[in-house]
């Protein structure tokens, strides 16, 4: 029944904007968004596929693959988001061929869609691609003025580093987000009328500062809070990865010894993994790889 209620939209919306083919474009991009909302992804690909098919239709070669770029950029993550990863990763590199940063708006979706980028790479393995990515990412939202999005970034760019054994540069990385997230508290208190100076500021960045000095009993504390806080929220900000998160904290109680935890925190990870993202996702089978190897590990060191 859905695909029929999206053909009539559909129909709705070509007669509407038949003659406005651009606005026809960002009409398909927000109902793919609020398809994306409810997490009917094979839905929003339709949309996409629509947007992109319109504009390619139109006249202007300079406008055509403008909005064309953005619609595959789009369409790139989402493509991630269905584990369907070689045909994402061409569609990102098409998209970013055509699309240029003109307006605020337009920088938003170039610098999450390198962040975008940089994540799937990561399920992959490319961790140096996706350190490449992050860091484009980050050098547009700093120039941007983004400090929200400047923080996601330097979270994932210190995750690459530390995959790559990096952890000197990942410090670095990490210390800078907690710097920044410390200004913006305290910026916000004074604007509320109170003394920052009477108020513990916490960093949301502070339990990746000792899981990447290998502070695993520190870490695994306060990864304990994070979950805890992230999974009660019922909606919270695209870049918060609740399965990064537990994966996170399963590693570390696994590395301080709490086997039952772990387990159970692997086991998490993963079906948080099936619900966000897809059945079989890469990132849902790297959970359940993990889970498989700890258990093997275990049952060794007891034999």
């Amino acid at each position: 029944m859905i695909w029929i209620a999206v053909a009539v939209v559909v129909v709705i919306l070509l007669f509407v904007f038949v003659r406005s083919p651009v606005r026809l474009v960002y009409a398909l991009l927000r109902a793919a968004m609020l398809s994306r909302e409810r997490k009917d992804w094979e839905t929003a690909a339709r949309l996409y596929r629509q947007a992109h098919d319109v504009a390619g239709k139109l006249k202007g070669p300079s406008l055509r693959s403008k909005l064309q770029g953005k619609v595959e950029v789009l369409w790139a993550s989402l493509l991630h988001r269905q584990g369907k990863m070689r045909e994402a990763d061409e569609m990102f590199r098409q998209g970013f061929s055509k699309v240029h940063v003109g307006s605020r708006r337009e920088s938003m979706l170039v610098y999450h869609g390198y962040l975008s980028w940089g994540d799937l790479c990561t399920d992959e393995g490319r961790y140096h691609d996706a350190e490449v990515h992050y860091r484009q990412a980050l050098a547009g939202d700093e120039k941007g003025g983004n400090i929200g999005g400047t923080i996601f970034d330097m979270q994932r760019l210190s995750d690459a580093l530390i995959r790559q054994e990096r952890r000197e540069e990942a410090e670095e990385v990490i210390h800078r987000a907690i710097a920044l997230e410390t200004r913006v508290v305290h910026e916000n208190l004074v604007r509320q009328g109170k003394n920052p100076a009477t108020h513990s500021v916490i960093s949301m960045s502070m339990p990746d500062l000792h899981f990447c000095r290998q502070q695993y009993e520190d870490a695994r504390r306060l990864y304990q809070e994070k979950v805890a806080f992230w999974e009660k929220q019922v909606t919270r900000p695209d870049n918060i990865d609740v399965g990064h998160l537990q994966m996170r904290l399963a590693l570390s109680e696994a590395k301080t010894g709490h086997r039952a935890e772990a387990i159970e925190m692997y086991t998490r990870a993963e079906s948080t993994f099936q619900r966000e993202w897809c059945e079989g996702h890469p990132k849902a089978v790297a959970a359940h790889a993990a889970k498989a190897a700890f258990v093997e590990d275990a049952v060794e060191v007891q034999g």
